[in-house]
C-alpha cells in the first residue's frame, strides 16, 4: 500500500522512535532520582540528526536543489511549529519577569552562541534546532560539493572537524568557541553525512543479506554506545575525566553510525505492509515534531492545572498529554503550513512565462 506524498514508513517510524527516545530521557526525573543509562535516550537527536542526512541523501549525489523551493519548504516545514513552542514556554514562565528576556534571541535560533543556561532557558530540546536549520541553509553548498569533489571527500572533512574539536577539548572550560561549534554544524556535520551515507547504501544494497548484516552491525554499534555510555558518562562512573570528555565527545557519532546502518538496512524495504502497521508508522512520523517540540511543556501544564503527580502515573499523563498536543498541533499548524510550503515551493519552481 502506498504512503501519502511517497514518506517511507520506516523513516517516518524512526522519526516517532527518535522523539520518544527524548521524551523518555527527558521523563526519567518523574520516576527516578537516577536516570544512569537512560541518558543514552538522549541520543536520539543524533538520530534525527541521522534521518534528515537520510532524507537530504540524494542531493549529495546529483539530484538537482532549486534553492528558493528548498528554503521555503524547509522554512515552513520547521519554523512556525518552532515559534509556538517558543511562544507557550514563554507564556509558562510568566509571571516571572524573566519570561521573556531571550524570546528574540530564540526566535533567530541564536540560543546556543551564549551560555547552556540561555540554550535551555525556555527547552532543552531546542538546543538542536539551530544545527539542523544551519543544516538545511548549508545543503546547497555542500551537495555542489559533494558532486563536483565526491561525498567521501566532504565526509572525511566533516569527521576531522568533529575529531579536531574533540581532540581539543579542554575540561571545565566553559563557553568557548570551540564549545560552541560542537553543537553547531562543524561538530554535527558528520552525523549528517552519517545519514547521506545511509541512503547511499541503501540504494546499492537494499534488503536482503547485505540488509540484515547492516542491521545486525548497526544494533551492536548502538549497543556498544550505550555501554560506553554507561561506563564513562554517568555520574558516578569510575572513568578518568580524559576518558569521559573522548567518549563523551564521541557518543554522539558512535550511536550516529549506528543508527545510520539500521537506517540503511530498513528503510525502502520491499513488500506490503499491513494498513494498520503502516497508519501507526506514518503516524509516529507526523506527530514526532510536535512531540519534540513540546514535551517538556506537559508536566508544566499539569502543575498549572493543580494536577499534582509523582511516579508512574505523572509519567502516562505527560506522555497521554504529549501525544494529544502533538496530534491537535499537527492537524491544526504543522501540516496546514508544511502543506503551504510545498505549495508555495511548487509555485517557485515553476519557470516564468
Amino acid at each position: 500500500m502506498p504512503s501519502p506524498r511517497q514518506e517511507d514508513p520506516a523513516i517516518e517510524a524512526l522519526r516517532g522512535f527518535a522523539a520518544l527516545m527524548v521524551m523518555a530521557a527527558h521523563y526519567t526525573h518523574l520516576v527516578s532520582a537516577q536516570p544512569g543509562a537512560w541518558g543514552f535516550a538522549t541520543t536520539g537527536v543524533d538520530l534525527f540528526f541521522v534521518l534528515s542526512g537520510f532524507v537530504f541523501g540524494p542531493y549529495f549525489f546529483g539530484k538537482p536543489l532549486p534553492l528558493v523551493p528548498h528554503l521555503l519548504r524547509r522554512f515552513f516545514r520547521l519554523y512556525p511549529l518552532y515559534l509556538l513552542a517558543l511562544v507557550t514556554y514563554a507564556v509558562l514562565k510568566m509571571p516571572d519577569p524573566s519570561a521573556w528576556r531571550y524570546f528574540a534571541l530564540h526566535a533567530v535560533m541564536g540560543h546556543t552562541l551564549d551560555s547552556p543556561a540561555i540554550a535551555f532557558f525556555y527547552n532543552p530540546a531546542f538546543w538542536s534546532l539551530p544545527a539542523e536549520v544551519e543544516f538545511y541553509l548549508a545543503l546547497p553548498l555542500l551537495a555542489w560539493l559533494a558532486t563536483r569533489v565526491r561525498f567521501a571527500w566532504v565526509f572525511g572533512a566533516a569527521l576531522a572537524a568533529h575529531l579536531l574539536l574533540v581532540a581539543f577539548a579542554v575540561p571545565g572550560e566553559g563557553v568557548t568557541a570551540r564549545a560552541i561549534a560542537t553543537v553547531h554544524l562543524p561538530g554535527l556535520l558528520v552525523e549528517f553525512c552519517l545519514g547521506a551515507a545511509a541512503w547511499w547504501l541503501a540504494q546499492k544494497q537494499s534488503g536482503g543479506l547485505h540488509g540484515a548484516a547492516r542491521l545486525a552491525a548497526g544494533v551492536l554499534a548502538v549497543a556498544g554506545a550505550c555501554w560506553l555510555f554507561a561506563r564513562f558518562l554517568v555520574p558516578g562512573a569510575p572513568e578518568s575525566a580524559v576518558a569521559s570528555i573522548w567518549v563523551g565527545g564521541n557518543i554522539g557519532v558512535m550511536a550516529g553510525l549506528g543508527y545510520a546502518l539500521v537506517v540503511s538496512a530498513v528503510a525502502a524495504r520491499p513488500g506490503v505492509m499491513a494498513r494498520w502497521a503502516l497508519a501507526l508508522c506514518l503516524l509516529a512520523g507526523q506527530l514526532s515534531y510536535g512531540v519534540y517540540l513540546f514535551h517538556n511543556a506537559a508536566p508544566q501544564l499539569l502543575g498549572r492545572a493543580g494536577m499534582a503527580m509523582s511516579g508512574g502515573l505523572a509519567l502516562a499523563a505527560c506522555v497521554l498529554l504529549t501525544v494529544m498536543l502533538a496530534f491537535v498541533l499537527h492537524h491544526a499548524v504543522e501540516a496546514p503550513l508544511r502543506n503551504l510550503g510545498r505549495d508555495l515551493s511548487r509555485r517557485a519552481s515553476r519557470p516564468a512565462a
